[in-house]
Parts: C-alpha cells; structure tokens; sequence
C-alpha cells in the first residue's frame, strides 16, 4: 500500500493551485519522508530476521555452546557522590566494554558477564581481538567442554572490519573452538549501571577505571560478573592483581 500512498500524494502535488516554490518544497518533503520510511521498515526487517536468528541460536545452545553477545557501552562520565557544578565540566569519559556469555546446562540457562574497563584505548578491532581472545581464554578455562561459540554484535565499525572478521576465527583457533557471528541492534549494560548507582548512593566516588572495578566488586561484587582492568589492547589484567 505505501508506494500506492506516495503515487496519490505526488499527484496531488502535482495538481495542486500552489506556486512552483512551495510545490518544489512540498515535493522535497515528501521524498525525505518517503525514504525515513523505507528505512524503518528496512529497519523493522532487518530487526525480525536478527531475532530469529538469536532464538535459533538460544534452540540449539548446549553444555558445549555459548552464545557472546559483546557491546561497548557507553563512555562512561566520572562522578563523585557530591560533586560542584565546576567538577561537572570538562570531563572525559571511561571506555568499557561489556560480553554476556550464556550456555543452557540440563535445560537451565547459565549466564555469565566480561567487563573490560580501560585506562585508555582505541575502540577499533585490534581492541575487540584483545578482548575476545581474553573472553575465549576465560571460557575455556571456565568451561573445559565449549568448543562453539556464537559471537552476536551490533554493527559497528569495530566488529564487522575485514581484520575483525578474519582474525577472530584465528583467535578461536588457538582455543580449539569454532566460531559463527551474527550481527543485531546494540546491548546494554544495564545491571553494572544499576551497580554503579547503587554505589554512587552509597557516597562513594566513581572516577577512574580503577574505582569501577571497586564499584562492581562491591558489596560482595555481582554474581555471575567478571571485571578486568585493561592497560592497552595487549595487556589485560584481572581485577584480582589489583
């Protein structure tokens, strides 16, 4: 039905008693309009056919699959518990990337979160490599019997390069795991931010990459979370060296 619309309100335009201006004007707004809606519903499809591909992957995951959802959050803005207008200004913000691991065991679904927070970085694909090949090492080491992974990003520059593309496999290689990447709208990090508030609250500051650490290893740390403080792409630390 839409093209029959945009056919009947061009013609309309085309017949209507207005100056040439406000036609060319009227007929400029509807050629924008008419492409924000070929890109919702490009939108719309493209948002059904990522989420059939995640239930499939859910429907076949097992003991010896895991589906990585992998996200850079947004920066995050240092804060104090009580901070002055003047402390407000002029901040720079902490990169941090959040992977969401989850397997179904005996029917169960077993769920379990990589946090990287930076001192500073690049958030290109060398970084994502470091990060994966860490995730993937921890993995292994968690769980001796994954041998497939299902890797499950938005579509940033950084995940869909041809160097991540290529390289990723090699990465899984070196852990003796094979590899199937899907794309879909970006994640969130919404229970380490809830933390983080929780924290804030508390009267504690959070402004540095090390006082996240602090922050999410609080009261007990989150379960089923782990947190790493990162240096550069080639240097990642767990948080217990701290």
């Amino acid at each position: 039905m839409f093209p029959n619309v945009v056919h009947e309100v061009e013609s309309a335009l085309e017949n209507a008693e207005i100056s040439n201006d406000e036609k060319d004007e009227m007929n400029y707004v509807v050629s924008v309009a008419k492409k924000r809606i070929e890109a919702w519903k490009a939108h719309l499809l493209r948002l059904i056919n990522q989420d059939e591909a995640r239930l499939d992957v859910l429907r076949n995951l097992d003991a010896y699959s895991v589906l990585l959802v992998l996200d850079w959050a947004m920066k995050y803005l240092p804060r104090k518990y009580r901070e002055s207008q003047t402390d407000w200004f002029g901040k720079r913000g902490i990169s941090w990337h959040i992977t969401t691991a989850t397997r179904i065991v005996e029917g169960q679904p077993e769920m379990l979160s990589f946090v990287h927070v930076f001192q500073s970085c690049n958030q290109d694909s060398v970084t994502v490599l470091a990060i994966v090949d860490d995730v993937l090492k921890q993995l292994k080491s968690t769980m001796p019997n994954v041998n497939s992974v299902h890797f499950r990003q938005d579509n940033a520059g950084c995940y869909h390069s041809a160097s991540t593309l290529l390289a990723i496999r090699q990465v899984a290689k070196k852990y003796d795991i094979k590899v199937r990447l899907d794309f879909s709208n970006p994640q969130g990090a919404a229970a380490v931010k809830n933390q983080m508030r929780t924290y804030l609250n508390s009267g504690q500051d959070v402004e540095t990459p090390e006082e996240i650490i602090n922050c999410v290893e609080s009261s007990g740390s989150m379960p089923g979370v782990r947190v790493m403080l990162c240096d550069t792409p080639w240097r990642i630390f767990p948080s217990q060296s701290l």
